[in-house]
């Protein structure tokens, strides 16, 4: 035992003398401060950075250097975009959009002055957001529709039960929105007192309004559509009555499939919009003749639909390999359908493998998906046809391999080969004539290299550099499929290189968080050669920033501040000439306000 308590004290004198060794140890070393960021910061003096719009960078009174303009925002147009958190009290999960000319943003004001009242919005500028208000409603049917559709209504309720979509298009500050990210509301009935009504708060604006009946409704009552709907300041009631459907003998379509059409549907939708703008009719037999009603949709002088009409003939939801029949109603016409025969699905097998050079040269698949978009199906004992559609997408296994039946046809096979395997996105043009097997070998994607550096010549590390698809209407048609983003981040030297489709992009330097510059848009077209190869870009050139400071606020007296809400600026890219732009708007910086509703955030010039 004593020499076990030995044993433990000299093991504890021990430890304790190791512990002191090492503090000593470390106390002799020198503790040097690691930076929190290794990006390059924005600090004074600035007479090295490039001059901007119309003034050369100043320092700020928060030693950073900054491009001071008149009024205190960018002097290009844009628009800031608002997503109130679902945690705020005021407008939970709302979106509101804010419009700047050249001549300054009437949405600013100034900070409110209230006697006996103290501001909660601090200087310079305060953004208020607009009222909310709550739409409420109920889709209503006259009895004589009612009895027209041959389905009575029970008095005294005439309501059924609808989804309401609410798609914001405009405000008082700009009587059309271009393409933002803007968030749909939806509605959905319940019973009430004396209705079936809906409810929903929505910001003050202009919006295209749809309802649409709930099933089994929608197979008799149409929905109601309505282009510009103004929700003001007040209490908006959305009431909606079906009085009148239009001509019914203009809406009466004749339907023959040989093969059956028990379980089948068919409907109207607007062609631009893909909304669906009549009833959905349920067929049988081999012959139906049907009316899709629709109401407020007499498009041409006499009544009729006009060209911006599809009918569509759906087979139901859980067949598969059978196309559906949509066909333009031109000049009106085209109600008539008759559905041709066509021959048995047939199998489809295939791999998805690296390229390769040498008819003897060993295969290597990899995982994938690939879709298939008909551009014509074949008929049986006829010319193949444009009107019947279909599509599918199949994943393949990891070795590549994939298999589905298809109807015989032309299809567009578009193949996006999984993340990390390093080939590209590929749209490919296929004929299905009987069983068939495919090979499908993608192209390596583009190794597109740049470099960032400060306009005071400094390389920007540490910065994120992000591709976006540009979903901009392309300047000539391509064949290409639709690329993937990619993201990378810039090295120590400012450059940076990652692997993208070939295709058109919106590609963003976005500086670390704190560094103090601001984030750069420019629009490069990386070469759409299916060959591997490298893209390289001219240098990113990253100013000082313009400063963009204002506090959010609800449009209460007090002017409550709205905290953690996401704001995101948006401009369209600059066009040489001064040419209409054409181009949709893409973001150009983003913040988050702070507990006092207050946000900074730093811009670059108009993307390009």
């Amino acid at each position: 035992m004593t020499r076990g308590g030995r044993t433990r004290g000299a093991a504890r004198i021990s430890s304790a003398a190791v512990v002191v060794a090492i503090a000593g140890a470390a106390s002799c070393e020198p503790i040097e401060p690691r930076p929190l960021l290794d990006a390059p910061m924005n600090r004074c003096p600035c007479e090295k950075y490039d001059p901007g719009a119309s003034t050369a960078a100043r320092c700020s009174s928060r030693d950073r250097c900054e491009i001071l303009t008149a009024g205190g925002r960018p002097e290009y147009p844009f628009w800031i975009v608002v997503h109130v958190p679902d945690s705020s009290i005021f407008a939970p999960g709302q979106s509101y959009v804010f419009f700047s000319d050249a001549q300054g943003n009437p949405a600013f004001t100034e900070p409110p002055v209230t006697p006996g009242v103290v501001t909660r919005c601090r200087p310079p500028l305060c953004l208020p957001l607009g009222g909310i208000v709550a739409a409420t409603g109920a889709y209503s049917v006259t009895p004589e529709v009612s009895s027209e559709v041959g389905y009575p209504l029970p008095p005294p309720d005439k309501s059924i039960p609808v989804r309401v979509v609410y798609e914001p298009i405009g405000n008082a500050q700009q009587e059309a929105f271009p393409k933002l990210p803007l968030d749909v509301a939806f509605a959905s009935s319940r019973i009430g007192k004396s209705a079936v009504e809906f409810s929903r708060a929505l910001p003050e604006g202009r919006y295209r309004r749809v309802f649409y009946p709930q099933p089994p409704f929608d197979e008799l009552f149409p929905p109601s559509v309505s282009e510009s709907v103004s929700v003001a300041s007040d209490i908006f009631v959305d009431a909606f009555l079906l009085k009148q459907l239009d001509d019914p003998t203009k809406r009466v379509a004749s339907i023959t499939r040989s093969d059956g059409l028990d379980g089948w549907r068919a409907w109207l939708v607007d062609r631009p919009s893909q909304r669906r703008i009549s009833v959905i009719r349920t067929l049988s037999g081999t012959e139906s003749e049907v009316v899709l009603h629709t109401t407020g949709e007499q498009r041409t002088p006499t009544g009729g639909l006009g060209d911006d009409v599809e009918a569509v003939v759906a087979p139901p939801a859980d067949w598969t390999a059978v196309p559906r029949y949509v066909t333009p109603l031109f000049g009106g016409s085209g109600l008539l359908i008759k559905y041709d025969p066509i021959p048995p699905p047939v199998s489809v097998a295939g791999v998805v493998t690296q390229p390769t050079t040498a008819p003897d040269e060993p295969l290597f698949g990899y995982a994938a998906r690939v879709s298939f978009e008909s551009e014509s199906i074949a008929r049986t004992g006829a010319e193949p046809s444009t009107l019947l559609r279909y599509s599918t997408t199949v994943s393949t296994d990891d070795r590549g391999q994939f298999a589905t039946v298809l109807p015989p046809g032309t299809y567009a096979a578009t193949i996006e080969p999984a993340e990390g395997t390093g080939y590209a996105k590929r749209r490919e043009i296929v004929v299905v004539a009987g069983p068939t097997a495919l090979t499908f070998q993608p192209p390596p994607r583009t190794i597109l290299k740049g470099r960032a550096v400060l306009t005071d010549g400094r390389p920007l590390s540490g910065a994120d550099v992000v591709a976006i698809p540009d979903t901009s209407p392309a300047p000539q048609p391509t064949l290409l499929a639709e690329p993937r983003p990619g993201r990378t981040e810039t090295g120590d030297d400012g450059t940076f290189a990652f692997e993208l489709d070939p295709g058109r992009y919106v590609l963003s330097v976005i500086p670390k968080e704190g560094t103090g510059f601001p984030r750069v848009v420019v629009r490069p077209n990386v070469p759409g050669s299916l060959t591997a190869q490298v893209a390289e870009l001219p240098d990113i050139r990253v100013p000082a920033p313009t400063r963009l400071v204002f506090t959010l606020r609800d449009p209460s007296p007090t002017g409550n501040v709205i905290a953690n809400a996401v704001v995101r600026v948006f401009a369209t890219p600059a066009v040489p000439g001064g040419a209409a732009p054409e181009a949709d708007p893409v973001e150009i910086g983003r913040s988050m306000t702070d507990a006092e509703g207050s946000v900074e955030i730093l811009l670059a010039q108009e993307p390009r």
